[in-house]
């Protein structure tokens, strides 16, 4: 008999224990309406942020891999001449680095702490000025033709990194 109401005791608690972590989980990533911050945005958004790990930002790519893939990527879609493929290759190497630079001092502005929308929207414009740079530079180089066609894999790939359709 004293069985039977331990076992009752110890089933009633781990279904209370059971049920409170259930409704704990709907505040804090991902439950009805993602928590606390609402349509999926969860409590924290840096824990649903592919970008960040464990609330860190992920470091930024090797700035050499980057420019080597952004070239190659050129040199196959837009049939890039020896000429413009070394000057593209320097230019994508050079901006790749400055990237990395932006990156790092923004990553210093940012401290340890999660960054304020705020800060992230002034992070964005620094990176989106920079790309505007490279772009102006890229127009002198490229064929109208060819830059037409950049912008377009500019675009699409914008689109893919927004959530849009992958081709």
């Amino acid at each position: 008999m004293k069985n039977l109401k331990i076992n009752s005791y110890l089933l009633l608690f781990g279904c209370l224990f059971f049920a409170a972590l259930q409704a704990n989980a709907q505040y804090y990533g991902g439950g009805y309406g993602g928590g606390y911050g609402g349509y999926g945005r969860g409590y924290n958004s840096a824990f649903n942020n592919p970008s960040f790990d464990n609330g860190k930002p992920k470091p930024p790519p090797d700035p050499d891999e980057v420019a080597k893939e952004e070239t190659r990527i050129m040199v196959k879609k837009l049939k890039l001449n020896e000429e413009q493929e070394i000057v593209i290759s320097s230019l994508n190497e050079d901006y790749a680095y400055q990237r990395k630079d932006l990156y790092e001092l923004i990553k210093k502005e940012f401290g340890s702490s999660q960054p304020t929308p705020a800060q992230i929207d002034n992070a964005k414009e620094k990176m989106a000025a920079l790309e505007a740079k490279k772009e102006k530079e890229l127009e002198k180089i490229l064929t109208p033709e060819q830059f037409k066609t950049y912008q377009e894999m500019k675009e699409k790939s914008q689109k893919k990194g927004k959530g849009g359709k992958k081709s």
